[in-house]
């Protein structure tokens, strides 16, 4: 079929319409009072139709602004007679070209094909109350141009419980404990906050197989609101977690760590919003390495060479952030060949 013909408009004219109410059923199982209900909960958000050729709506996408960065995707639906025919990518498409953003979306497994399928990096959420059984995923579609011009780390970092001091960097040889210890890492964090976790990704070096890292397990664990601390904050710091520094002004960053006799492995713990730029990339940078033998050889060259320069320029110790410095010109070489093209759905 050839590219359908989008609209975009407001869903007040259609709430009574059998064909509109039949595709928000379809999105949403809603029907009678529940569905007139949904309708007026939606009434604000943006909408994108296709339409039959007698005129009729045949096929829907619902959406609205998360934040700067991201919209999410909340019901989207094609009529049978469309199906498999492209349409419901075309939606997509045509949302993030509208938006300019990172699109997020929520699903189950029976649609969990599709967002693969359409470039969306897919996360185990938890599942819908409604649909205990129902193994669910947050969904994320990177937006290159935000890929490509992150936001830059201005330095503005509140400390909680006072700055860094500096310490031996260790960079070591990759370790078979590593999976595991992000396994119990993510196991302590859904038991503290339950559906308030809404994906819980290993990234950062010690995720990507064959590379040495800092023996530290680095958690991207994503929040409906970092600056919601109030939902988050106390349930990881009774599970053992302290919690270190805020980023408001990049990403709106939170940073925890595993706590002193807490049990838990070493660990960073990133918060992050559904939808942040700085996750995907993340993800196309562990995606990338694993993939590219030669860059991770190359990368970890350059992590051996920093730590040993950070600690002999400090006596045997030396600051993580220095550390992190000293690798930037690689990493954001890196991100530039990354970057070139679409990154692409992850594998799995």
């Amino acid at each position: 079929m050839s590219t359908p013909r989008i609209s975009s408009d407001r869903n007040a004219g259609f709430a009574a319409n059998p064909a509109f109410r039949a595709l928000l059923t379809a999105a949403s199982d809603a029907t009678g009072a529940d569905l007139d209900a949904l309708i007026e909960g939606i009434k604000d958000h943006q909408l994108l139709l296709v339409h039959d050729a007698a005129g009729e709506p045949a096929a829907l996408a619902v959406y609205r602004r998360i934040d700067g960065f991201a919209v999410e995707l909340e019901y989207l639906a094609v009529a049978p007679g469309l199906r498999h025919q492209g349409v419901a990518g075309a939606l997509v498409r045509r949302i993030q070209a509208d938006a300019a953003a990172m699109v997020v979306a929520r699903t189950e497994d029976d649609a969990i094909g599709f967002y693969r399928a359409a470039g969306f990096h897919a996360s185990a959420s938890p599942a819908d109350p409604r649909r205990p059984s129902r193994r669910r995923h947050l969904c994320v579609l990177p937006h290159l141009p935000l890929l490509r011009n992150p936001v830059p780390d201005d330095g503005s970092v509140e400390w909680i419980h006072g700055e860094p001091v500096p310490a031996p960097v260790r960079v070591v040889p990759p370790s078979a404990s590593w999976p595991q210890d992000f396994a119990g890492l993510a196991g302590r964090l859904r038991d503290a906050l339950g559906s308030r976790a809404l994906a819980i990704e290993h990234l950062g070096s010690t995720s990507v197989p064959g590379l040495w890292a800092k023996p530290v397990i680095d958690v991207v664990l994503t929040v409906e609101d970092p600056g919601v601390e109030e939902h988050y904050v106390p349930r990881l710091e009774a599970a053992g977690f302290v919690f270190r520094l805020r980023e408001r002004n990049w990403y709106g960053h939170r940073l925890l760590v595993s706590g002193p006799g807490s049990g838990l492995s070493a660990a960073n713990i990133h918060v992050f919003a559904p939808g942040c730029p700085e996750t995907a990339r993340m993800v196309a940078f562990r995606r990338w390495l694993c993939t590219h033998p030669a860059d991770l050889d190359a990368y970890a060259r350059i992590k051996r060479a920093s730590a040993e320069r950070i600690n002999d320029r400090g006596g045997g110790a030396g600051l993580v952030m220095d550390y992190n410095r000293a690798k930037e010109p690689f990493i954001r070489d890196l991100y530039a060949r990354i970057l070139q093209g679409n990154p692409g759905p992850e594998e799995g």
